[in-house]
């Protein structure tokens, strides 16, 4: 568990400053060192059932002393000023790698027992599949491995005797249906011989159906001239309708062509005040914005002095200052516009 070595000059600050900054991390150090102690202590015990609570109670204090303890200074320090910040985030995670380190193998101690009832499952799943598979399809989706033996024993006798069954209600559909086709064509030599008779009496139907027709079409004849005399009578009165009509829209498109053009001299009359205001509304904001233009030209001013105001020592912050004065400079173009 090295830790890594952090220079404050690499980040802008002398030794004072960076001393004020860690100086509330000591507390949390000491508690560490003891943590690591008992660290040491507890990684020699073996993997056992009565040893899993020691591994989980020291891992949740080594996890709230990372939490509660360099976190906590982490944030405090951070919000002091940007440099320091990035400064305490280095110091940060130089040291809670110490503690992940001790967390992440005491997690792996507590989950052993855990991870080896997951394989026994994930084994048992498959053997049990291998067997359920002779006797139905989805044998793989169906959750096998959380039965009790003689539970899953029961299962796997009871889809197995299904799939027996299923073979024999196969045998004796056939059976059934080879019977069928015997008495299908029995039913058949019926039907022909009834057929025979059918016929006869169609026949005489037929003949009786040509006398009702021919009836039929005597009445048929005497009801066409009723509807046409009908017909005739009721086109005269549909024709005196239709020009009854055409006269009252006529009125009533007048009377529309009236309202029509009121509306349109209202509407007129309203975009002209409209457009009077709106004119008046431009002139007054121009009056207003001759006041502002000394003060755009101290605001471009302004921001062309932030170009050179700070110097930087690390490349990496040299690169960020001329990145903002190519943003300044965008920023005073826009504004000239």
């Amino acid at each position: 568990m090295k830790a890594e070595i952090i220079k404050a000059e690499d980040y802008g600050l002398d030794e004072t400053k960076a001393n004020e900054l860690t100086n509330g991390l000591k507390v949390v150090k000491d508690e560490r060192k003891l943590l690591i102690k008992e660290f040491e202590e507890v990684s020699k015990l073996g993997i056992t059932e009565e040893n899993l609570p020691k591994f989980k109670e020291l891992r949740l204090r080594i996890v709230k002393n990372r939490t509660q303890g360099i976190n906590k200074w982490h944030k405090a320090n951070k919000e002091f000023f940007l440099t320091g910040g990035k400064f305490v985030d280095a110091i940060k995670n130089r040291e809670i790698v110490i503690n992940e380190q001790m967390e992440d193998k005491l997690m792996d101690a507590e989950k052993h027992f855990e991870n080896l009832e997951k394989e026994r499952i994930s084994k048992l799943q498959v053997e049990r599949v291998v067997l359920l598979s002779e006797f139905v399809e989805d044998a793989s989706e169906r959750d096998l491995a959380g039965m009790e033996n003689d539970v899953w024993e029961s299962y796997l006798a009871t889809k197995k005797q299904a799939h027996l069954d299923k073979i024999q209600a196969e045998l004796d559909a056939e059976r059934e249906r080879q019977a069928k086709i015997k008495a299908e064509k029995e039913e058949q030599e019926r039907i022909r011989k009834e057929n025979t008779k059918l016929k006869a009496e169609a026949e005489e139907k037929e003949r009786l159906a040509k006398i009702e027709a021919e009836k039929r079409a005597k009445e048929d004849a005497e009801r066409k001239i009723r509807e046409e005399k009908e017909r005739k009578e009721r086109a005269e009165y549909e024709s005196k309708l239709k020009a009854e009509l055409k006269a009252k829209e006529k009125v009533e498109r007048e009377e529309r062509q009236k309202r029509e053009k009121l509306e349109a001299e209202l509407k007129a009359k309203k975009e002209a005040e409209q457009k009077a205001k709106e004119e008046e509304e431009a002139r007054l904001q121009a009056e207003l914005n001759k006041g502002d233009n000394a003060k755009v030209k101290d605001l471009i001013l302004n921001l062309e002095e932030l170009k050179s105001k700070y110097s930087f020592k690390s490349s990496k912050n040299i690169n960020m200052y001329k990145e903002v004065g190519v943003l300044i400079d965008k920023i005073s173009a826009h504004i000239n516009k």
